[in-house]
């Protein structure tokens, strides 16, 4: 169930659909309801009435029609609108504790002659309609009692608007304490001055409004006053100042005069900016002040004199009735908006009357289809032409028509003036907007590259150099990350298709991947500072500018194109798209180059020739993007039938780093947050609340974002694949760095820990290699003692056995002893040394 505000009280009343007449059960008034379908359009009723019991009935009736044009048959929309326009409050009675209504913008139309109420009358039947009858007569009734009581005022000559009470501190403004000294001047020159102050001293806070409206509409003059834009915006102060600005479009006689200190007069409100305003902090501002005021209160016997003068000089033609007959009948057409007819009169006039300024002002008004109603300042202002009837009106006209040219053309130059500073402040903003995007660029240019999203895998580099991936898993023939485990000294990563790119520190680049390994043939590149890999190539750069690519080598006729970038120079960033190559130059335009073998998918993807002002690229599947310096998006495209919103970026801005995935486009803001394209519902809601982001990479289907703690935050975000999450977002654990601002010193003292660690291995081998040669020279001294004791017990045992040998015949066995000896000697002998070499 929908809650709609109550229009008196401002309760909670609980509507349906078909419900439109009630009673609201905390202040017990019989009220119409709105017929609302949905919670939204409650809201914009419930924002409405807020507006509108808060007295600011311009911004009300804004929303109510919205409603209106949104749905003509909406009664009770219509019916707010003349609410609003009859600045019409409900005040609760302190006598019978009803809600009356109040008139807070009394008007000589009548409120049963309103268009939106009569619209409410026809859109609306039973008892519902009968309930607006009822209720706008009491309206018609508090009307005519304004008027009857306005009628009883005598005219004023100045109406001073200001702000009395400030709403913060609740104690008098120093704009009161201004206004009252003007209202003193002015009445001491014989004005008649409304200052609410004074002249309202002794009336009810009910009972303002007639004299108000007595005021607004006798006044000549208008004073507004302010020191603050607020209080020029205050509710009450702008409900005056803007029904005095609706006279002045009906009677051109009357005059604004803004007078402000203490602010610069740009920031006056829109309405009053064009206006000839006064600083009171200038010497002599009271002087200039009653000068304009004079030149207008009494002006009304210059005019008459005037007018008599022209009479007399041209007696014979003006006191013609022709002319009076041939005006009347050029106005009714002009009213009827028959600007051809219009158009014809008041020429017929000028054949007469050559110097008749009305009827040029007529002219302009037909030629340019306006009625009377639109001569308003804007209009005027919009139409200055030297070669149109504006010049010859403005010549022409006298009286209150030639003071009100001269406030045009005063308007006009300050219009100028003020498009002019205007357009100074813009491009400083603008410029302003450039360094301030640039340093953010610069501090997270580093960060940008520690991340990666492919089509089936995303990397992570953390600050000892090595790589974490994690990847998807269900089709084991595709592994990207085959070998990234042996991968160390990683500055850099990129993800493909179905390989992965690390650029090492020393500017060499490392490849992993299982299937078409052409595009992996990096070992021999050197001088390389960033890498890119894209569906079937790679591309490098190198630090004098220029490019290097390697391709997919089964067809050498098909997959040429996108690696034709040995004539590139002065690049200083590169993107590898499915198809096509990007690079950026250093004067900010863009090259690319593309795939050569279906023409289909060559439609729009390389056309930025025209691209400037770029300071970073990214290449996708079928389209391109490029941020400006300013943080907008620029972006070219195949034409084709692939169009999931990838390529809106109409309200994208602040972005300091983008990145392109399959058909999913990236952006992250200056403030950390980020913006996304091309991705689904459920996506979008998630990638909204990432916070503290300082870099992005979008997958196939998938995107990651880098925070500034080091942690990774991933989302599965495209439908089009129909893509299960196999693995490619499982980056919770990651932590790549502790802080952006310490990722040097955080990568030097990896290194520093990686050679400490290695230093130690070695030392430990080193030691352990000693021990071993320790144990294995003493085990063979050991051996080489127990070989030569054993040699020795031998020895001893020939020799005596020789000598024990006797006999005739024992000759041979002594030879074959005293050889065996001989050996012994021998070989005891070279135990002996080699014992001796060992120490």
């Amino acid at each position: 169930m929908a809650i709609i505000k109550c229009k008196m009280c401002g309760g909670d009343i609980v509507l349906n659909e078909e419900k439109t007449f009630g009673t609201c059960e905390y202040c017990g008034s019989t009220m119409t309801l709105p017929k609302v379908s949905d919670e939204q359009r409650a809201a914009l009723f419930n924002r409405g009435n807020h507006f509108r019991r808060a007295g600011e009935f311009d911004k009300a009736l804004a929303i109510y029609e919205n409603i209106v044009r949104e749905d003509d048959t909406d009664a009770e929309a219509h019916w707010c609108c003349a609410l609003c326009r009859f600045g019409i409050e409900y005040v609760e009675d302190p006598n019978t504790y009803e809600f009356i209504p109040t008139c807070h913008r009394a008007s000589f139309d009548s409120f049963l002659e309103d268009v939106d109420y009569i619209a409410a009358l026809e859109h609306s039947d039973g008892i519902t309609r009968r309930q607006y009858q009822k209720d706008a007569a009491k309206i018609a009734e508090v009307q005519r009692g304004i008027l009857a009581t306005s009628q009883n005022e005598e005219p004023f000559d100045v109406f001073i608007c200001y702000k009395e009470t400030d709403d913060i501190t609740k104690e008098r403004t120093k704009d009161s304490i201004d206004a009252q000294e003007i209202y003193y001047q002015l009445t001491n020159e014989g004005y008649r001055v409304f200052f609410s102050r004074i002249t309202l001293e002794d009336k009810a806070g009910a009972e303002y409004e007639p004299y108000i409206f007595a005021a607004l509409n006798s006044a000549k003059v208008m004073v507004a006053i302010g020191s603050k834009p607020e209080y020029f915006n205050a509710v009450w102060v702008k409900n005056e100042w803007s029904r005095f600005l609706a006279l002045m479009r009906k009677d051109r006689s009357k005059l604004l005069i803004p007078c402000y200190k203490n602010m610069d007069p740009y920031d006056l409100p829109e309405q009053l900016s064009v206006l000839q305003s006064y600083d009171m902090t200038k010497i002599g501002f009271m002087q200039d002040l009653i000068r304009g005021i004079k030149k207008v209160v009494r002006k009304d016997e210059t005019d008459n004199a005037l007018l008599t003068e022209r009479n007399e000089m041209s007696q014979s033609v003006l006191s013609s009735p022709s002319i009076d007959s041939l005006l009347k009948r050029a106005e009714i057409f002009l009213s009827q908006q028959d600007w051809k007819k219009a158009a014809e009169y008041y020429d017929k006039i000028l054949d007469l009357d050559p110097e008749n300024g009305d009827a040029y002002i007529g002219l302009m008004l037909a030629k340019s289809n306006r009625s009377k109603d639109a001569y308003e300042k804007a209009f005027i202002l919009s139409a200055i032409d030297p070669n149109s009837e504006y010049e010859l009106a403005k010549r022409f006209a006298f009286g209150s028509d030639a003071d009100w040219f001269q406030m045009l053309e005063q308007e006009r130059k300050n219009e100028e003036e003020k498009a002019r500073k205007a357009k100074e402040l813009k491009h400083i903003e603008l410029e302003e907007a450039k360094i301030r995007l640039k340093l953010i660029r610069d501090r997270i240019s580093p960060l940008s590259k520690l991340i990666s999203s492919g089509d089936e895998c995303t990397l992570g580099v953390r600050t000892d150099g090595t790589v974490v991936a994690t990847k998807y898993t269900k089709d084991k023939s595709i592994d990207p990350c085959r070998t990234i485990q042996n991968w160390n000294n990683i500055a850099a990563v990129s993800a493909g298709v179905y390989h992965t790119i690390g650029l090492q520190t020393d500017g060499s680049v490392v490849a992993s991947g299982n299937r078409y390994f052409g595009q992996c043939d990096v070992s021999n590149w050197k001088d390389i500072v960033s890498v890119s890999a894209g569906l079937y190539h790679t591309v490098g750069l190198k630090a004098d500018g220029t490019v290097i690519a390697t391709k997919y080598t089964r067809s050498q006729e098909n997959y040429n194109g996108q690696c034709e970038v040995s004539g590139w120079k002065n690049i200083v960033s590169i993107s590898a798209g499915s198809y096509h190559t990007v690079g950026l130059k250093a004067d900010g335009s863009v090259v690319a180059t593309r795939f050569k073998g279906d023409p289909e998918l060559n439609c729009g993807q390389c056309e930025v020739s025209g691209w400037k002002d770029i300071v970073s690229i990214s290449a996708g599947n079928d389209h391109t993007v490029g941020l400006k310096a300013d943080g907008t998006i620029i972006a070219t495209r195949y034409r084709g039938e692939y169009d999931f919103g990838q390529y809106d970026f109409s309200d994208w801005n602040d972005i300091v780093s983008i990145s392109v995935g399959g058909y999913i486009t990236i952006g992250l803001k200056a403030n950390g947050m980020v913006v996304a394209n091309g991705i689904n519902t459920s996506a979008q809601n998630e990638i909204s609340h990432w916070k503290d982001i300082v870099a992005v990479s979008a997958g196939k289907a998938h995107v990651v974002g880098l925070r500034t703690d080091g942690t990774v935050v991933a989302a599965k975000c495209s439908d089009y694949y129909h893509v299960h999450d196999c693995g490619q977002t499982d980056v919770s654990g990651w932590k790549l760095f502790t802080s952006p601002d310490t990722l040097e010193e955080e990568r030097l003292l990896a290194t520093k820990r990686i050679e400490r660690e290695r230093m130690e291995i070695e030392e430990k081998n080193r030691k352990e290699a000693e021990e071993r040669a320790k144990k294995e020279k003493n085990r063979q001294i050991e051996q080489l003692n127990s070989n030569i004791s054993s040699s020795q017990q031998k020895k001893a045992s020939v020799e005596a056995e020789l000598a024990n040998l006797k006999g005739l015949f024992s000759g041979k066995r002594r030879r074959e002893l005293e050889g065996e000896i001989a050996s012994l000697d021998a070989f005891i002998k070279k135990l002996q040394k080699q014992l001796n070499s060992l120490g």
